[in-house]
């Protein structure tokens, strides 16, 4: 019985080990909430007199139009944008951080919405932009 113990003990953190060694300090997390914290008793809709409008678009189209592009993190946005972070992204050749999990980044932030269809029309005073490469989701306006 001894020896078993004396086995198992040594073979548990091999195990451990072995489950998260891909794990890197530098991954990319993402962590969705619905707002209750602990994920349960959610609100089957939102809140208020809300009117579904925009179409569900799928996931992985790279068109976005773009409302603008900071190298200091904007407090304020366009309803219905998203605030991301490009890495390794330049604007006129400067560049901004994020500091993130005792990481600094450099890039910059930009807000974009992702576009309805590849021909939609791009709002006058907006530019259209490609997302490439590795983007933080930081927040929704």
């Amino acid at each position: 019985m001894k020896n078993l113990f004396i086995i198992l003990a040594l073979l548990i953190p091999g195990f451990v080990c072995a489950q998260f060694s891909q794990m890197e300090k530098s991954g990319i997390s993402i962590i969705v909430t619905d707002g209750t914290f602990d994920s349960t008793h959610s609100p089957q809709r939102p809140p208020g007199d809300a009117k579904y409008q925009d179409p569900i678009r799928s996931l992985g189209m790279v068109d976005a139009i773009q409302a603008g592009a900071f190298t200091v993190r904007p407090r304020f946005g366009t309803t219905g944008y998203l605030l991301v972070f490009c890495v390794n992204d330049s604007v006129g050749g400067k560049q901004g951080t994020l500091e993130m999990d005792g990481n600094t980044y450099y890039g910059i932030y930009r807000l974009i919405r992702q576009k309805i269809s590849a021909e939609e029309e791009v709002p006058e005073g907006m530019t259209s932009y490609r997302l490439k490469g590795t983007v933080f989701f930081l927040g929704i306006s």
